[in-house]
């Protein structure tokens, strides 16, 4: 079933997908591996798709009251829906996050884990983006994003603004297509 709306997802919207399949548990696996099981704040989710990073958040020990998914996709978020009943998931746009935080009385999160196809996204609306996560994160919490690009997705003049520390996490091979995995913490 999973599979079956992601493939239509992206039938219809490829761009907006990033990859062609949805991510390996060995990508999810090293998305989150930097999270603290005892991290008991608000993690906020961009663009969870199936809920291949959702269930590695919840493996890694976060509890699912406590993940926020930010979701642009309407069938995502009735598939995310049905598969975390006790998580927050938003259907909205993830330039829209301070507000998002703020109508959920978020003041930050701890952690913002991101499967958004950074670099098919236009350069302001990836800087919007970019710029509205650091906003809305608590120092010492960092964003980790994926990139199918040997390079850090999150541009480095929004690194640089926000005095954040660049982390080359890994690269996967057993994901289709290889991914690479790049972490921003905020100091």
């Amino acid at each position: 079933m999973t599979y079956k709306i992601w493939l239509q997802a992206y039938l219809k919207h490829p761009l907006r997908l990033g990859a062609i399949f949805p991510s390996s548990a060995a990508l999810a696996s090293l998305m989150v591996k930097h999270i603290n099981s005892d991290t008991n704040g608000p993690v906020l989710e961009l663009g969870p798709g199936t809920g291949s990073f959702t269930r590695a958040l919840l493996r890694q020990g976060i509890s699912e009251q406590n993940l926020v998914l930010v979701e642009q996709s309407q069938e995502f978020v009735k598939l995310l829906k049905s598969l975390f009943p006790k998580a927050t998931i938003v259907c909205n746009d993830a330039r829209n996050i301070s507000r998002i935080s703020s109508d959920l009385g978020i003041k930050k999160f701890d952690e913002i884990v991101s499967g958004l196809p950074l670099n098919a996204i236009r350069d302001e609306q990836r800087r919007i983006i970019c710029n509205e996560s650091f906003k809305t994160l608590k120092p010492r919490g960092s964003i980790v994003q994926v990139s199918y690009l040997p390079r850090c997705s999150i541009p480095n003049s929004v690194i640089s603004k926000h005095s954040a520390k660049k982390i080359y996490c890994g690269v996967t091979i057993a994901n289709i297509p290889p991914a690479f995995v790049w972490r921003a913490e905020k100091c």
